[in-house]
């Protein structure tokens, strides 16, 4: 991502094309919003492959690998990238609560914001004067695309989070009370992780957590720590030389063919495959 300046941690772009549009990339610190603006493409984020057509947006989460292919002759994007500081520097105390709900449910929910979708004219509409703004680049022009970033992740934060409904609640409530477990995993999945280990971290047993975890996360723990591998294999696979066995040790796998297992299971193909694809 290019920084025009260290205050303002912010690009878009416009890609367009046959084939692949967007090459396999992730931010560590930085979230995307993507709207298609012609044809139809497939767009994976993370183990995650989703449909989208003209008009529809996605959010893709810090740490994400993604990329977006044509399924079409003929797609088009753009995009808006932007540090998390542009967010996080004005939270209070709840909204950081709310903040983190958002970033989990974000990772783990991935989400077409279609034509018909409510968040969609917000998004449409704020991506439209962002992107003229940017290219018009006018006195303080840095302003009013700030206030949209604003207003597009109000928007995206009240979708994920706003629910009044008593199960979102109760799945917020225990959301919250598996930070410490999350945070764990989100720093240590190139370790091994024993279930006993994350338990113990909120005080209940093995077979509550993992119940607990599934209803509130949508995935087992397992299948959480697998998916947070494969992504960061796919980033590897794409931005290194190194092998099969180098990258199953660096992400946490006991061997290389475990983690062709593992990954092929996730991504419907080898990693080798995946690698020559993305190159």
């Amino acid at each position: 991502m290019h920084n025009e300046d260290t205050k303002f941690p912010f690009s878009m772009y416009k890609e367009a094309g046959e084939g692949r549009i967007v090459n396999s990339r992730s931010h560590a610190n930085s979230m995307e919003i993507v709207e298609v603006t012609s044809g139809t493409v497939m767009v994976q984020i993370g183990t995650e492959l989703v449909a989208a057509g003209e008009g529809d947006f996605l959010y893709i989460p810090p740490s994400m690998t993604f990329r977006v292919d044509a399924a079409t002759d003929f797609a088009s994007v753009r995009g808006m990238i932007f540090d998390i500081s542009i967010i996080e520097e004005n939270l209070e105390n709840f909204d950081s609560e709310v903040f983190y709900m958002f970033y989990v449910q974000s990772k783990n929910r991935v989400t077409v914001f279609g034509t018909d979708h409510p968040v969609n004219p917000t998004l449409k509409r704020f991506m439209k004067e962002s992107y003229d703004e940017y290219t018009e680049k006018e006195i303080c022009y840095k302003l009013p695309i700030r206030a949209n970033i604003y207003h597009m992740m109000t928007s995206l934060l009240r979708y994920y989070c706003g629910s009044k409904n008593e199960l979102d609640r109760m799945i917020y409530h225990n959301v919250l009370r598996l930070r410490p477990v999350i945070t764990y995993i989100d720093e240590h999945f190139r370790e091994k992780i024993y279930i006993e280990e994350l338990s113990a971290m909120i005080n209940v047993s093995p077979d509550y957590f993992t119940k607990m975890f599934k209803e509130s996360i949508g995935k087992t723990p397992i299948d959480y720590i697998n998916g947070m591998r494969v992504n960061s294999a796919m980033e590897l696979l794409c931005t290194s030389e190194m092998s099969m066995t180098e990258i199953a040790d660096a992400i946490g796998f006991c061997n290389p063919n475990y983690f062709h297992k593992i990954f092929k299971q996730y991504m419907l193909t080898s990693p080798l495959a995946y690698r020559k694809s993305a190159k």
